[in-house]
């Protein structure tokens, strides 16, 4: 659907909404997720989301909750979907990525579904596995929002960023051999763009592999 000239944003992702705000439309966010938490203003926006286990449990407790609630074809989350509607929002914003991580598009949808009133907001998912593809999330968000060359310019500086990093540890002697720990019980390492970050930083991944689910 085309971008109004005045959205109405819920991020129902963390990183969605650092997307939202870096694009300078922090402004137009009227809800967010349980965990949306920067920056610092989105905390007084309105919850959409809410998960269906204790996230401050020990993290072998979170797993085994977790697999019960799939084991039964059940979320690990809740969509607030009268929420929703009260907030009128134009976009949502959510993720394909993970279905234990943040709710997935599949609920968002179902929480969408029969929508009266004002025209259904259009969904925009992020997918990305790898770091071409957060750039590509990045335009995708901002495509979406009406901000097509702000997306552009977001993506041109984080590229600079990064191949500025590139450049200062490109001739590194010896490379450190880096595990980044992503949940401890079961044990499980960072996988998706984490090891193309480690490599760009000087680092080698000596478990996760790039574009990859993180393994256990």
């Amino acid at each position: 659907m085309p971008a109004p000239t005045d959205p109405r944003i819920v991020s129902l992702l963390p990183s969605a909404t650092e997307i939202v705000a870096a694009l300078g439309l922090e402004d137009a966010l009227v809800g967010r997720s349980h965990e949306c938490d920067f920056p610092a203003g989105v905390a007084a926006l309105p919850v959409c989301t809410e998960p269906l286990i204790d996230p401050g449990a020990p993290s072998e407790e979170i797993h085994a909750s977790v697999e019960a609630l799939l084991s039964r074809a059940l979320s690990v989350y809740r969509v607030d979907a009268d929420r929703l509607r009260l907030l009128r929002p134009t976009h949502v914003v959510t993720q394909v990525q993970c279905e234990v991580c943040a709710v997935s598009l599949e609920q968002v949808e179902r929480a969408l579904a029969g929508w009266t009133g004002d025209p259904a907001p259009g969904v925009v998912p992020l997918t990305a596995a790898r770091l071409e593809e957060v750039y590509d999330d990045v335009r995708r968000v901002a495509t979406a929002l009406g901000v097509a060359e702000r997306g552009e310019r977001l993506v041109a500086t984080m590229r600079r960023r990064l191949d500025d990093v590139a450049d200062a540890t490109r001739d590194v002697a010896r490379r450190p051999r880096v595990a980044t720990i992503e949940w401890l019980s079961p044990l499980m390492s960072a996988g998706n763009w984490i090891p193309e970050l480690v490599a760009i930083a000087g680092g080698d991944s000596v478990f996760g592999e790039r574009g990859r689910h993180s393994p256990r």
